[in-house]
């Protein structure tokens, strides 16, 4: 077993597991999960801002107490620049969360370009109801797509005059030889980060979840346990915005994502996966097992939710609005209508999820953490929209905007929750949010450092990481390209939909 992550067995506080760092486990795997939840994403992205302040913190902390990382060229760290594809090896994330996935892994994306897009797209996904009828489709899924194909035309970086078609797998061909694929190099795969998006297919035949991965996986059975889940295999010739839409299609929100991969596999139609997998923490930890084997523990699952659900009625969402929906007899009736209508996107099972996590990891203070807002968001139905004051955090101007209620609400959830001083014993924390944001940030900083320190081991591995050969050709650090800003034509596409 990995020794960074048995270090700490003893210590329950959380600290020993967080410094636990040598050059044998440097480039075990870090890993994060997305939990669906709609709109509720916002609030992920929340976390994750704030978990870049802290590696930012850590970052100019170690620099100043143990210098520079030797021959390197990285001084300077901004939070708004960073990259989380520089910290993370695999990004998990069923529906919202696979879309958020996608924008930090795939494409690359700091997490403040990533709460743009969601104040963005909000409106275009959420303000406009196709169908008031109880069992039509509620929005129209070409405003979704539209959006993606937008965002990967914005924020390509694999090559100039992006048309928005970009393939999701790194390499649609398992064969070939790219810094950008799963291939190996010196007995070792290429380490650019990867995303999975977790969906359901509409066969009917699989009761777990279906993968669409950048990277092309195969089980090995000499190194696969016998109880890891047999997800399918390989890397599904889509386009990023197929992803997004075929994980997030969420029965009577968005119409089912159609694709046809020819044979054998033909037709396939998939659904969101929240059906399936709508926290894809045990998915992302079954899928380590079966590429490292039984013994070998990750570095860190970091596990995130989009707001605890409301205990009452079994965790069941209320599917009848108003007053109305509060009386017994309507509220019964209502938990029958949300079932039917896969309105619960299986919200008790992500709890479940976490529970079983908790007990494989044998708590959350070591390589195991879950982030989920504790309070604010019980009743925060998934395409919450409402026009509202917000705050814009650049200009700290008011103002009413399009989904300014609900952004507001988020916001100020997520943040009583990151700045509570105690554990919540009721949940069985072992420490408060921001301890345990703290203590990844550390854990996070220390890997990268000395993955940087021993680059020259295997210098095309680092390169690939750091996003240097996405072209096919050798560059600059992404880092140093962050402050660069876009292309005026590229840039004012997104912007002609922004909430200010």
């Amino acid at each position: 077993m990995s020794s960074a992550t048995s270090a700490s067995a003893q210590d329950k506080s959380g600290a020993t597991w967080a410094t636990a760092v040598n050059e044998e486990n440097a480039w075990d795997d870090l890993i994060l999960t997305l939990d669906g939840g709609g709109i509720r994403g916002y609030a992920s992205l929340l976390i994750l801002q704030r978990l870049t302040h802290e590696i930012v913190e850590c970052e100019k902390r170690l620099q100043e107490e143990e210098g520079p990382v030797k021959d390197s060229t990285r001084h300077t760290f901004n939070q708004d620049e960073l990259l989380l594809c520089h910290y993370f090896d695999y990004m998990y994330g069923t529906s919202t969360g696979g879309l958020i996935s996608v924008m930090l892994a795939r494409l690359r994306m700091t997490v403040p370009q990533c709460l743009e897009i969601y104040r963005q797209v909000g409106n275009d996904l959420f303000g406009h109801r196709r169908s008031v009828l109880p069992l039509a489709t509620k929005y129209r899924h070409k405003p979704l797509e539209k959006a993606v194909q937008r965002i990967v035309r914005e924020y390509c970086k694999c090559h100039e005059n992006c048309d928005g078609h970009d393939w999701h797998p790194w390499n649609i061909d398992d064969k070939a030889e790219n810094a950008s694929s799963a291939s190996s190099t010196a007995g070792q795969p290429d380490r650019i980060c990867q995303s999975i998006c977790l969906t359901a297919t509409h066969s009917g035949q699989i009761d777990e979840a279906y993968l669409l991965r950048s990277y092309p996986h195969h089980y090995d059975p000499l190194i696969a346990p016998v109880w890891v889940t047999p997800y399918n295999e390989g890397a599904d010739k889509l386009r990023i915005w197929e992803v997004t839409r075929a994980t997030s299609a969420a029965p009577f929100f968005f119409k089912m994502l159609e694709a046809d991969f020819g044979p054998p596999k033909g037709r396939i139609g998939f659904k969101d996966g929240g059906i399936r997998e709508n926290n894809p923490s045990y998915t992302a930890y079954s899928e380590h097992a079966s590429r490292k084997g039984d013994d070998e523990e990750p570095a860190l699952l970091l596990s995130i939710g989009t707001g605890r659900p409301k205990t009452s009625n079994d965790g069941f969402a209320a599917a009848w609005p108003g007053p109305l929906g509060k009386l017994p007899m309507v509220e019964k009736w209502s938990e029958k209508i949300a079932v039917f209508k896969n309105l619960l996107i299986k919200y008790t099972e992500g709890e479940n999820r976490h529970k079983m996590m908790r007990t494989i990891a044998k708590g959350e203070h070591r390589w195991y953490k879950r982030l989920n807002v504790s309070k604010g968001l019980e009743d925060m139905k998934l395409d919450n929209w409402e026009t509202g004051v917000w705050t814009n955090p650049k200009t700290g101007v008011k103002k009413v905007v399009p989904g300014g209620r609900s952004l507001s609400r988020m916001e100020e959830a997520t943040r009583e929750y990151l700045e509570r001083e105690e554990p919540d014993k009721n949940l069985q924390e072992y420490a408060p949010p921001r301890i345990v944001l703290r203590q990844v940030a550390e854990r996070l900083v220390r890997q990268r450092r000395l993955r940087e320190a021993n680059k020259m081991q295997d210098l095309r591995r680092w390169e690939t990481h750091m996003g240097q050969w996405l072209t096919g050709e050798r560059k600059e650090e992404e880092d140093k390209m962050a402050s660069i800003p876009p292309t005026s034509n590229r840039a004012s596409s997104i912007r002609e939909s922004s909430l200010h």
